[in-house]
């Protein structure tokens, strides 16, 4: 049917744009990650095939390989699909029980990744971006929609008015929702991008506040010191 046709597409087309917006990576969505593939012992492997994947919060991703020898691969690969991430090897201290019962300490190396600041350049790029990948989502909707239409017109004339009035009540709620379902996630987007901006600012103020502090305490010290000296 027709209309089922028109819902898949409109349906995948917004999940399309969904996928891409975690691409634009503000905090850590593990979506991101899945076009990740490490090459190890000569074949690609998706990221969950070879590490876990632990989010110790919304900016972080903590990578443990299954083996450590996997570790340069996977940190390869990450850099191939994400080379803004900021990204460093850490050491996280696990407990075994071997097989007399006995907890052993184990040192193991994990990457631990980072999402890039929202700074004022990457706030214009992210910010046009999703309005690009928006733009894009919608014009995919507005042709799946005006091809439906043209189909729709051909099988009018087979058709009772009432059919008819049904049929064209039931197309304007399947694209009011998917409307809503899109506008909806790009307007989250955006909010996404606008709060780590403002985060990124917050921080900036407090460093140069701190920054300015501490040079006016040192001056402070300097005139004090020529003070005493010219007292001597």
């Amino acid at each position: 049917m027709e209309y089922d046709k028109l819902y898949d597409k409109l349906s995948k087309y917004v999940a399309q744009m969904n996928f891409r917006f975690m691409d634009l990576c503000v905090k850590a969505e593990p979506g991101a990650l899945l076009n990740v593939q490490a090459f190890i012992e000569g074949e690609f492997l998706k990221l969950e095939d070879c590490a876990k994947i632990a989010k110790p919060d919304d900016f972080h991703f903590m990578l443990i390989p299954q083996y450590d020898e996997d570790l340069v691969p996977i940190q390869k690969a990450v850099l191939y699909v994400h080379p803004e991430f900021k990204m460093k090897v850490d050491t996280l201290q696990v407990d075994t029980v071997d097989e007399d019962g006995e907890t052993e300490n184990h040192d193991v190396k994990y990457l631990h990744v980072t999402m890039p600041e929202v700074d004022d350049d990457r706030y214009d790029v992210l910010k046009n971006a999703a309005k690009v990948i928006y733009e894009e989502c919608k014009a995919f909707m507005e042709n799946a929609n005006n091809s439906s239409k043209a189909k729709f017109a051909a099988l009018a004339p087979g058709e009772t008015p009432d059919d008819l009035d049904k049929l064209d009540k039931a197309l304007k709620r399947l694209n009011k929702d998917w409307d809503t379902q899109r506008d909806n996630l790009y307007e989250k987007k955006l909010k996404e991008i606008e709060d780590a901006h403002d985060k990124w600012l917050f921080e900036r103020n407090e460093r140069n506040k701190l920054r300015q502090e501490e040079e006016a305490a040192h001056n402070e010290d300097a005139i004090r010191s020529m003070r005493l000296g010219a007292d001597e």
